[in-house]
């Protein structure tokens, strides 16, 4: 299959809950849909056409648009066709949600909770929306990735914010590791659920370090100040 043949797959499936769908460049597909076709759209790909799921991220476009973005990236392999797929999120809305597709994406589970976390977009229907991203004592309510929210503003701490740990599965043991391990690259902490040595299951908690950075990136620093900042931090 290439590139056109998927659009026009898409395209007759969706018909007008599509409002845009361009080839931009050779092999990358940009397609909006309307926000309550956004998780079928995703599930169509995913487990229709066979895309990869790689990654789900948000943008406020709200100064310039009066609107949150949020989108998804596939990609099919072999093809090498990669899918950007987006939805609009109104400002004026009341509720700043879509529907969730973690719960037959299970690899969007962090890019949601993140999404929701630096920008206050929710996601319906998400099985596990705990606390991703933002500190333990970060007020509830402030999205940091918001353009308005000041990149040097630090609110007073709150206490009873820390995401709750999930309970192990009947008949398991709880092994913890972290936060400072010698094999990991930077902290965090695993509850690895175990029975005998089957790992059954696992809590993670994790974004110690390095939190700001992307905030800065996307206010005060230069292209250059971004690239040289993100090589000392990835050890490039």
């Amino acid at each position: 299959m290439d590139a056109k043949g998927l659009m026009e797959k898409i395209r007759e499936r969706f018909k007008e809950k599509v409002l845009e769908i361009e080839e931009k460049v050779a092999n990358k597909i940009y397609m909006t849909v309307e926000k309550e076709a956004l998780a079928g759209t995703a599930r169509f790909l995913f487990e229709e056409i066979g895309c990869r799921y790689i990654v789900g991220a948000g943008t406020d476009r709200r100064s310039a648009n009066g609107d949150f973005l949020v989108t998804h990236f596939f990609s099919l392999d072999e093809e090498k066709i990669f899918v950007v797929l987006h939805t609009r999120v109104m400002a004026s809305d009341p509720q700043l949600e879509v529907e969730s597709i973690t719960p037959f994406i299970p690899p969007a589970n962090f890019a949601e909770r993140e999404t929701y976390d630096l920008l206050g977009i929710s996601f319906r229907g998400h099985p596990d929306p705990r606390r991703l991203v933002l500190p333990d004592d970060w007020p509830e309510g402030l999205h940091p990735l918001r353009k308005d929210f000041p990149h040097d503003f630090r609110p007073e701490p709150v206490e009873g914010q820390a995401p709750k740990r999930n309970d192990p599965p009947a008949g398991a043991t709880v092994l913890p590791i972290g936060p400072f391990f010698t094999v990991l690259e930077e902290p965090a902490y695993f509850r690895l659920f175990v029975e005998g040595e089957t790992v059954v299951g696992c809590d993670y908690r994790g974004f110690y370090n390095h939190r700001g950075i992307e905030k800065l990136g996307d206010s005060t620093l230069t292209y250059n100040q971004t690239c040289f900042l993100a090589e000392r931090i990835c050890g490039i």
